[in-house]
């Protein structure tokens, strides 16, 4: 099973869009049955994707009790978000730091029933996106050209290096991925251009970025992937999405080969 997860400490920069989008991506255009774990006490994942949920809500993965999951009849499941989630924030440093190696093991425990385990995390820093983080094998930034920051990718990237530090050295940072980019305005079109030119080293392979486009909002909105929306509609968008997770696999795949273990290694 291979754990991924779009993740910014900073709201409002579409994670939990993408993350919708990329389920389905993996489930129609990858084959795959797909775990998708809301821990955003927003529950913005659980309510676009409320026709796959199961009822398991994700706040069983932080508690030590071994899962029973239902027949599984969709490609998708989703382990949904609810109140109780920011609950899991409170208690001392001994607590939190036992909640993240329990949903660590319930996660990997979930490599019996799916081929991809997908996890939108909370857009704030706090023991559920450490959870995150060292649970998954791949993380991926969103960000906004208007609201870009040095200071913010910046924290975001020295918490994904602790995250690999303490709990989970597997985690691989794959880029980060340019979102919601208005290309009719000029210092937008410019401030692409310069991220291309000079942080390509950080990015995702290919340079590939979001649009904004009416078509991804109401996709989501009728419960589908924008690719099934009619082709006058949904086409733009549709090509720019699935460039971008097509971008997101090739940065993934080579790296899930070399996972194989330390005999395969040193053969």
């Amino acid at each position: 099973m291979q754990t991924l997860t779009i993740a910014n400490e900073k709201g409002g920069v579409g994670k939990t869009t993408l993350s919708c989008l990329l389920a389905f991506y993996l489930a129609e255009k990858r084959g795959g049955r797909v775990a998708a774990i809301d821990v955003d006490g927003q529950g913005n994942l659980s309510h676009t994707l409320r026709q796959y949920r199961i009822e398991v809500p994700a706040t069983a993965l932080f508690q030590d009790e071994p899962i029973a999951l239902p027949a599984v009849r969709k490609t998708i499941a989703v382990f949904p978000a609810t109140p109780k989630l920011k609950n899991l924030e409170i208690g001392t440093e001994q607590v939190q730091h036992q909640r993240v190696r329990t949903f660590m093991a319930q996660v990997d425990a979930l490599s019996e029933h799916f081929d991809y385990c997908l996890i939108d995390p909370p857009p704030t820093a706090g023991m559920r996106l450490v959870a995150t983080l060292a649970a998954a094998e791949y993380v991926t930034m969103p960000i906004e050209l208007e609201e870009y920051s040095r200071e913010g990718v910046k924290n975001m990237l020295q918490t994904i290096f602790g995250v690999r530090a303490e709990y989970n050295p597997r985690l691989k940072f794959i880029g980060i991925l340019p979102n919601r980019v208005m290309k009719t305005q000029p210092r937008q079109r410019s401030a692409l251009i310069d991220l291309f030119a000079h942080y390509s080293d950080y990015l995702l392979p290919g340079q590939v970025a979001v649009t904004t486009r009416s078509a991804i909002p109401r996709a989501l909105e009728e419960g589908k992937p924008v690719w099934q929306l009619p082709n006058a509609v949904g086409h733009d968008a549709s090509t720019e999405v699935l460039r971008t997770f097509e971008a997101i696999m090739t940065a993934i795949e080579p790296q899930a080969d070399t996972q194989a273990g330390p005999e395969a290694q040193s053969a």
